[in-house]
């Protein structure tokens, strides 16, 4: 199935985000611009500049430095911050980010559990957490282990990705918030 020129430009706002997907995260940020963290940016400005646009500021991090500087190469825009950053071990203060995207990042966490409780300490009480992720890959143990770090599933998403992996192309969106912001 070949995408037309209108889906690969939508399909590329953000990076491995289906077409309903990029839709949905636009969304989700511009109702409550804030702080958004985007771990595992990647080298491909675009995305990042995309995602500015929908943040107060936007902390783009990936573990590694080549990407980073790669993504610096970027039109001018005052609101983003490039960092390189492990998952496992963020550098950023306790509930720093309103929001925290994460695209395509867990096809390389070996240990969800770890990341997630790092998303908890440098998420705000009220944060979402976005992250795709290839339907070749099982979202149940990225589920629970949002769970077990006091993360609640608010919404998914599935929709054509020609860059999924797998044989099917098509990615999940999974989208949590806190457990704090789900009781009141």
């Amino acid at each position: 199935m070949a995408a037309s020129p209108v889906w690969i430009e939508k399909h590329y706002r953000f990076g491995l985000a289906g077409e309903s997907q990029a839709n949905i995260i636009a969304r989700l940020l511009s109702s409550r611009p804030g702080r958004v963290l985007d771990l595992g940016c990647g080298p491909e400005p675009r995305h990042v500049v995309n995602l500015s646009y929908h943040s107060k500021l936007l902390v783009a991090a990936d573990h590694d430095y080549q990407m980073v500087i790669v993504a610096a190469r970027r039109p001018e825009v005052t609101n983003i911050r490039l960092v390189a950053a492990e998952a496992y071990t963020l550098p950023f203060a306790a509930r720093s980010f309103d929001h925290i995207v994460a695209l395509g990042l867990f096809a390389y966490i070996n240990d969800p559990g770890t990341v997630f409780r790092e998303f908890r300490r440098v998420a705000r009480p009220s944060a979402n957490v976005l992250l795709t992720n290839s339907v070749a890959r099982p979202k149940q143990p990225l589920i629970d282990a949002a769970n077990a770090a006091g993360f609640t599933l608010s919404m998914q998403d599935e929709s054509f990705c020609p860059s999924a992996s797998g044989g099917v192309k098509m990615r999940y969106l999974l989208v949590f918030t806190s457990h704090e912001a789900t009781a009141a």
